[in-house]
């Protein structure tokens, strides 16, 4: 049995220092240990986007705010994407019949800490592009220079601040499901302006871009569709 609780901001924001400092998968480990513990958490549509320890030791699986038993749900596994900080499992479960014991504040505290992930990442996507911009030279200055890239960061940093500025100081069921969505489009835009200043060594394996497509999966899996 898990604890419904409503968790405040400077909890989840801790889900955002995991995915800014070590990577995807241990700020799913953080999140989910922080709002579903124990349990393999699904998306309305029956997908998962969960780290290798937790899709192999899950034994309840919860959709979209009801927990059922794992071996009650078809499942197959869509993909495994070895990234920065661990491997990250794709799954799709069956959704069938759910029941109506929703649990409200777990979906909510989900929600919001999925945000907070996000932006993580995306920050921490910002970090890599000025690093790779500034150790690269065209004619007698570095790419990082460029007035073209310099905009294109400053855009990402703007949509970044303004992200983080609505997330702060809001607890879990404090921002509207529609909200939250905005706040979704708005890192997804950021990360595909800030991949394509990478170039080609964006779309490594287990590259930046890569990070940046799996977070983007994150919020198809789990943000509801009407949102």
């Amino acid at each position: 049995m898990t604890t419904s609780v409503r968790l405040g901001a400077d909890e989840l924001s801790r889900c955002h220092r995991a995915a800014r400092e070590e990577g995807l998968a241990p700020a799913l480990t953080v999140l989910r240990s922080l709002v579903l513990p124990g349990l393999l958490p699904c998306g309305p549509g029956g997908h998962a986007v969960v780290p290798q320890e937790v899709a192999a030791g899950a034994h309840r699986v919860w959709l979209d705010g009801v927990t059922v038993d794992r071996s009650a749900t078809g499942e197959s596994t869509v993909d495994s994407i070895d990234l920065p900080g661990g491997t990250v499992v794709l799954l799709r479960h069956g959704i069938g019949d759910r029941g109506t014991d929703v649990h409200a504040e777990q979906r909510a505290s989900w929600a919001l800490g999925l945000v907070w992930l996000r932006l993580g990442l995306s920050e921490a996507l910002r970090e890599t592009c000025m690093r790779y911009l500034n150790g690269r030279r065209t004619g007698s200055t570095t790419l990082l220079q460029q007035q073209m890239v310099k905009s294109t960061v400053a855009d990402g940093l703007i949509e970044h601040l303004e992200v983080r500025a609505v997330l702060t100081g809001a607890d879990a069921g404090g921002l509207p499901e529609v909200i939250l969505s905005h706040l979704h489009a708005r890192v997804t835009a950021a990360d595909r302006w800030l991949v394509n200043l990478l170039g080609a060594s964006g779309y490594l394996t287990g590259g930046p871009g890569q990070v940046a497509h799996v977070s983007e999966l994150l919020a198809e899996a789990y943000v509801r569709a009407d949102s």
